[in-house]
């Protein structure tokens, strides 16, 4: 019977927001806030934090297992071959399901990756995506992507370019050799940033937070805070969505 696991990808080298994984949230960091979230998925058999084998993220790599999530390490680079290795380390079968999410997201809603891997199940997709433009449905921080390890495989033999190996999926949706789908639904609040990139991202973060005081509030219970508080998305507007991947785009051309 195959099996369902979340790749989440996190480092502590982020040029735009340093050590973001590690900031706080309520007296703990923010990754181990993600990985609780994520990990109350019910269709989820295990989630493993997957970062780099540089000295730098060692502290990363001690507070999260510190708090009983699986570690794997392996290149600052090239992340596509991470995950392929990873896979193969766990010896995960060929139709065995992984789902990427990244550590910039401490406000992702296991409710919304459950989804997403049920549209996988049901359309026999070798991926599925609910962030990939024009296709985009939830706000920046919700995005999720679904593939077989099979799709990883493939992706992780022939896959050459930057892009394609420091953001894992993009050789998966557009070389044409996938049946790579995307989620069909209305879009909700596309327009709206909860990721962590900058300051500005954080302090948006902070104050959902602090609103809460936990973090078991689903994505329905920010909608209705920010709905009733629509001053605090100005917080962090007018910042570029996938701007990491559109520069690694220009390094391909170089």
């Amino acid at each position: 019977m195959r099996k369902t696991y979340i790749f989440l990808q996190a480092r502590t080298s982020s040029t735009r927001l340093p050590q973001k994984v590690l900031k706080p949230l309520l007296n703990k960091e923010m990754i181990l806030h993600q990985l609780q979230r994520v990990s109350r998925s019910k269709m989820v058999d295990k989630v493993i934090l997957l970062t780099s084998n540089l000295k730098e993220d060692d502290k990363l790599a001690n507070i999260v297992s510190q708090e009983g999530f699986d570690i794997y390490r392996g290149s600052h680079e090239d992340v596509l071959g991470r995950f392929y290795e990873c896979a193969i380390d766990m010896n995960l079968d060929d139709d065995d399901t992984i789902v990427r999410v990244t550590g910039d997201c401490p406000v992702h809603d296991h409710r919304v990756i459950d989804e997403l891997i049920n549209a996988f199940y049901e359309s026999n997709a070798e991926y599925i995506s609910n962030c990939r433009e024009p296709f985009v449905i939830y706000p920046d921080g919700l995005d999720a992507e679904v593939f077989s390890v099979a799709t990883l495989k493939k992706s992780a033999l022939n896959a050459k370019k930057t892009s394609q190996r420091e953001h894992v999926t993009p050789y998966m949706y557009n070389s044409g050799l996938f049946k790579a789908l995307h989620l069909k639904k209305e879009p909700l609040y596309s327009n709206w940033r909860l990721t962590v990139d900058e300051e500005r991202d954080f302090k948006l973060i902070e104050n959902i937070y602090n609103h809460f005081g936990n973090n078991s509030f689903s994505f329905e219970d920010i909608i209705e805070y920010l709905t009733n508080n629509p001053h605090l998305l100005s917080i962090n507007q007018n910042i570029i969505r996938n701007e990491g991947y559109l520069k690694s785009l220009k390094e391909d051309d170089e």
